[in-house]
């Protein structure tokens, strides 16, 4: 797994609000990262392995770009890359990790992780 993918993810963990992070490559491999104890790195990393029909959904040109389920006191954002490449962020609401969701989606979308 790139440095480039261990760095951004340890940024997004450590913002405020952060309780998990994880991005997984088209090719299995993951970085993850638990800022809570009760969010463990693991549980974010199964998450994203059991999301393929999110890669079937964004493989459609009139998908969104991302996908956001807000509950009571937290947010999970997932998001997929063209390449196959997919994150997903676990938030508490009304913190600046949840007001940074978008920007932080967007970055990943852009970003070049080099192998």
């Amino acid at each position: 797994m790139s440095d480039t993918i261990s760095q951004w993810m340890s940024q997004r963990a450590a913002q405020p609000g952060t309780l998990a992070g994880a991005v997984r490559r088209a090719d299995g491999q993951c970085v993850s990262h638990s800022a809570d104890p009760a969010c463990p790195a693991a549980s974010i990393e199964e998450v994203l392995a059991n999301f393929e029909a999110l890669a079937a959904l964004c493989a459609e040109t009139s998908a969104p770009q991302w996908s956001t389920w807000v509950f009571e006191q937290g947010q999970i954002r997932l998001v997929e890359r063209p390449d196959g490449c997919r994150l997903a962020l676990v938030v508490r609401n009304e913190t600046d990790a949840a007001a940074a969701l978008d920007a932080a989606s967007r970055e990943f979308l852009t970003l070049s992780f080099e192998t």
